[in-house]
């Protein structure tokens, strides 16, 4: 019976299919685009083929993939055709007993068709055909096991590749997609799609003959999620492997593949030595979860209103710190899917309607039916005031918003901006709003989806572009809003949703959930990744704290922000057996459910009325919770003002600048040379050195010494990214006001191995002979990153050395001196101009650290002048006049003057400016904050980027024209001088023949130290039979 099916068993491997529905292609032939999919498919099934060698060495292989037999005039592939092909040559073959040797095939189920009316009918179809192929196979083929592979979730980026260039091979069209549906409808749709398929194997259809069954192996790879391991055969062999273990995995137990390293193909075990399928892994289509059902938490979806003082202000509040919930006349929203509503009024098991956006139950701005019965904040305010006007129903976000909810499903913090601007939009053009007098609550909640695909770009989703984006959405409202209350609520503990995910119990369908939230989802338990995502998860929270805590919203008496704490701290809630509560979640495990959304808008209301400081976390969704109403005391919404609440904050020194530039424009076509390069052209920012770079100290606070070891790489002058150019002026943060898809720059604190350090691979304490193996982890860094098109994207390095090398110079001048100083940095810049294409290198000058003597011998000021031999023991401790002071400006002088060499010979000739696409720069630029950001500014002078060759400059030479003469002798035109007859009694009778002994006293010039060095490690050296006395 094919139940007792063992590897050694097979004498037969087919394959037929395809990854790709060739009929959507426009821009490659059939016989192009089958290429790539045809050869890894082969790959995979030659793998497959390989491994059951090993059980059975006389295996047969048979394939009919890429054959033009299967390929229609139009370009379809034909499946079926395909089986029929591969039956007919197992048929005739001598090689195989076709009616009693068993055979393995394996199905690769392209894409649905995109030309169809509908994505669900394109599905149906795809059904339909499928369908047609395996009754063929059950009819045509005996002792047989089929394994399906479903394409549906395989996309580009999850395909093997050696370079950065590696979708070249694949037309983009082959990609399995959705058109014109969000994210979540391709996650909803997919599942359904998947889960219909995994019903109709399990059926009995399949398995009425106990030689054949079909068996649906997990896609080959998670949604949008590319695969670590490189090369493309290593890459092709993983799948391979992958779909070969999940052969032995029981079914329902089927994982994803998600390599990080190559798996090891597994054996049969002795218990189960058989290939699983739906009747020996004793699966059931109706999940086990859903027979024995948890006791949910029983919970009214209305709310009584205890409050008796519900009437408005006498007059119209001139402002929002004396604003009662009867003065409030229009209500709205700004987020994602959980303001929308999506799934709040969906049935169990109605997985599909959870694309159903329910905003009339939306916590924050439903307005279905009345508070009795709903419970939302806008019900709550509808009953305190008649006049209100944002009453909402079920309505898709395309359709007209009726209710002033402008979010949209599965949107981030990016792009909450223009939420406000539509919100705005809406708000101006309705005739039943009074703009200018009409107060209005305003309610944004937003982050979730950022941290559900933080792990995919760090740069992008970190916790400073979260509040960069949030300050700029609340800007556009403070600027243009009159009379708002605004509620921010911070982003809820998220990693409480591994929980539900993780509890087998409890049935949820996974797929969607792994495909909607991967991030948070898929790591391992006490991994890494979960490290950085409770660290970004609390970093959006106290960002958010510190954003309003600033007072910059509180400048106007009509406008104000509050933040409302109430999902904080929440907690998974869970059923009297102590198993996670779906019935507070949507059907899809992951959008609130109206019992949710009604807790939600009761502690969300409760937040409005208690004082700043002393508001109420929504700890657990299960507890009732009692409504606070306004009252005589206090009958308004609560502001820092009459909460009688000071910041803890102090406004931090404004570090900003402010950009004048009108051409902010790219190049009409990408550059080819580095003197024709704009700034909006620039795409990728990098940076080496040391701590200067790195960014030691630069954040800390006055007199915190312990806090100096703390890399602050977010504020660098050359490569930090936190904020914005408004309040943090470094390099990337300029560029990023030309091309906002700048990337590379480093953002927060960090070492250079973190991943929020991104292309600043600068090391603290790092000396000119550390710079190749800085340069060669860049490369490596930019090379491997997928945001990076390496040999196409514009580049700039700012190469920073040097001050290390300064500070133990005394401690030994051969290795640290000018010429070995120059070597390092030159190899250094020969790895750049060899590896990386495209570039232009900023190459600083070496700082002179002399000035920040005066600094530690200063009594007036707080130096820690006992860290100075720790810190530059060269250089801090020593005095003026000293021989010790003389020998390190000699030093100082040859390292810069290295840098003059360098420039001109680069401009003269050096390999260095011998490609058009390979530039190097000298910046002249001489901790905290502020000498980051004036660094940041100074290093961008004009609004292009300058080279030599563009600026038309001409090094003027320091060198002497002529080989000075070395004979450092003189002509004596004296006659020989006489000596007196007597011994002169006189000094003032003294003639030169006179004098027998020579004597002198003085300093380093009498005793003649470094009269004869040739370099600067001769400069201890006295020469005094040279001295000029």
């Amino acid at each position: 019976a094919v139940h007792t099916l063992r590897p050694s068993d097979i004498k037969a491997i087919a394959a037929i299919g395809s990854l790709g529905n060739v009929s959507t292609m426009t821009s490659v032939t059939s016989r192009q685009a089958q290429g790539p999919f045809v050869g890894l498919l082969s790959s995979l099934t030659i793998l497959i083929y390989n491994l059951v060698s090993v059980f059975n060495p006389s295996v047969q292989y048979y394939s009919t993939l890429g054959s033009n037999k299967t390929v229609s005039r139009r370009g379809t592939i034909n499946l079926l055709s395909q089986a029929k092909e591969i039956v007919k040559n197992m048929k005739e073959s001598q090689w195989i007993d076709y009616q009693n040797d068993w055979k393995l095939i394996t199905v690769f189920q392209p894409c649905p068709s995109h030309s169809s009316v509908s994505q669900v009918t394109s599905h149906f179809d795809n059904f339909k055909k499928l369908e047609g192929i395996l009754d063929f196979l059950y009819k045509e083929v005996p002792k047989v096991f089929v394994n399906l592979v479903d394409s549906t979730l395989l996309t580009i980026s999850s395909l093997p590749h050696t370079s950065l260039n590696h979708n070249s091979n694949f037309p983009s069209e082959i990609c399995c997609y959705f058109n014109n549906f969000s994210r979540l409808d391709e996650a909803v749709w997919t599942w359904s799609y998947l889960d219909n398929l995994e019903r109709l194997l399990a059926s009995t259809n399949y398995e009425l003959k106990n030689d054949f069954t079909v068996v649906l192996q997990t896609s080959l790879q998670e949604n949008k999620i590319p695969m670590k391991i490189t090369g493309k055969e290593l890459a092709v062999t993983a799948l391979g492997v992958g779909l070969w273990n999940n052969m032995m995995e029981p079914v329902g137990q089927k994982q994803p593949y998600r390599f990080t390293e190559m798996p090891e193909a597994q054996c049969p075990s002795q218990e189960h030595p058989y290939f699983f399928t739906y009747r020996n892994s004793n699966y059931s289509s109706f999940p086990m979860e859903l027979q024995i059902e948890p006791r949910s938490q029983e919970r009214s979806l209305g709310t009584a209103i205890p409050c008796s003082d519900r009437t408005p202000s006498d007059t119209i509040p001139a402002s929002v710190h004396n604003l009662r919930p009867g003065d409030i006349k229009v209500i709205s929203a700004l987020g994602d899917s959980i303001t929308a509503g999506n799934g709040a009024g969906s049935s169990r098991l109605n997985v599909i309607d959870v694309l159903t956006q329910y905003r009339g139950l939306s916590w924050s701005t439903g307005g279905n039916e009345d508070i009795n019965t709903v419970t939302t904040l806008a019900s709550k305010c509808l009953l305190l005031c008649i006049s209100f006007f944002a009453n909402c129903s079920i309505c898709k976000s395309k359709a007209v918003y009726i209710c002033y909810n402008a979010d949209v499903s599965l949107q981030g913090f990016m792009d909450v901006p223009s939420q406000a601007r539509r919100l705005i939009e809406l708000m101006k053009n309705d005739p039943k709003i009074n703009f200018q007098e009409d107060w209005k609550v305003i309610t944004i909640f937003i982050g979730g989806n950022d941290l559900c695909d933080h792990c995919k770009d760090l740069v992008r989703y970190s916790p400073e572009n979260f509040t960069s984006n949030t300050q700029t959405a609340l800007d556009i409202l403070h600027k243009e809003v009159p009379r708002a209350f605004v509620n921010l609520v911070t982003i809820l503990h998220i990693t409480v949703l591994r929980e539900l995910y993780q509890e087998k119990k409890v049935y949820c369908p996974r797929l969607i959930t792994r495909n909607l939230c991967s991030c948070v989802l898929n790591p391992a338990d006490n991994s890494d990744e979960i490290d950085i995502l409770e660290s970004f998860n609390k970093r959006y929270q106290e960002q958010t704290h510190n954003l309003i805590n600033s007072g910059r919203y509180d400048t106007r008496e009509d406008f104000t922000v509050v933040v409302q704490p109430l999902f904080e701290e929440a907690e998974m809630p869970m059923t009297p057996e102590g198993l996670p509560d779906s019935s507070y979640f949507a059907p899809d495990c992951f959008h609130f459910q109206q019992k949710a959304h009604s807790q939600a808008a009761r502690a969300l209301w409760n937040n409005m009325l208690e004082p700043i400081g002393k508001k109420t976390k929504l700890r657990s969704f299960v507890t009732e919770i009692n409504l606070v109403c306004p009252n005589q005391t206090q009958p308004y919404l609560m502001t820092y003002r009459n909460s009688n609440y000071t910041y803890q904050n102090e406004k931090t020194e404004d570090y900003g600048s402010q950009l004048l530039c009108d051409d902010r424009m790219p190049s009409i076509n990408n550059p080819t040379s580095v003197h024709s390069l704009k700034p909006a052209d620039v795409q990728v920012i990098a940076a080496l050195g040391d701590s200067l770079t790195a960014g030691n100290g630069v954040g800390s606070k006055p007199n915190d010494i312990l806090d100096m070891i703390t890399q602050y790489r977010g504020l660098s002058w050359s490569i930090g990214g936190d904020a914005s150019l408004q309040s943090v002026t470094t390099l990337p943060n300029i560029l990023r006001e030309f091309n906002t898809h700048l990337t590379g720059y480093s953002t927060n604190k960090g070492g250079p191995s973190d991943m929020n350090a991104f292309l600043n691979q600068a090391v603290p304490g790092a000396k000119a002979e550390d710079l190749p193996d800085q340069v060669k982890q860049l490369v490596k860094l930019m090379k491997s990153d997928l945001r990076i098109k390496f040999d196409t994207d514009w580049k700039v390095i700012t190469v920073f050395i040097g001050v290390n090398d300064l500070c133990n110079y005394c401690k030994d001048m051969n290795h640290y001196s000018a010429a070995n100083f120059s070597t390092h940095v030159k190899e250094a810049l020969d790895l750049l101009h060899a590896e990386v294409p495209k570039v232009l290198v900023n190459l600083v000058e070496v700082m002179d650290p002399l000035p920040l003597r005066q600094l530690f011998l200063d009594s007036r000021l707080s130096c820690p002048t006992h860290l100075a031999e720790d810190l530059c023991s060269c250089v801090l401790p020593i005095r003026d006049g000293s021989s010790e002071m003389v020998m390190m400006k000699e030093a100082i002088k040859a390292y810069q003057s290295w840098f003059l060499c360098k420039m001109k010979n680069i401009y003269n000739g050096s390999p260095h400016n011998s490609r058009e696409r390979c530039d190097i720069l000298k910046v002249i630029s001489h901790r905290g904050v502020r000498l980051h950001n004036k660094r940041g500014s100074r290093i961008w002078h004009q609004p292009f980027l300058g080279t030599y060759k563009n600026s038309n400059w001409t090094h003027s030479s320091p060198d002497p024209t002529n080989q000075p003469d070395k004979n450092w002798g003189s002509d004596l035109l004296c006659p020989r001088p006489a000596v007196s007859k007597n011994i002169p009694t006189s000094v003032h009778r003294l003639q030169p023949g006179d004098i027998q002994v020579v004597a002198a006293l003085g300093d380093s010039l009498t005793s003649a130290i470094g009269v004869k060095a040739t370099d600067l490690n001769d400069l201890h050296i006295t020469w005094r039979g040279l001295s000029w006395r």
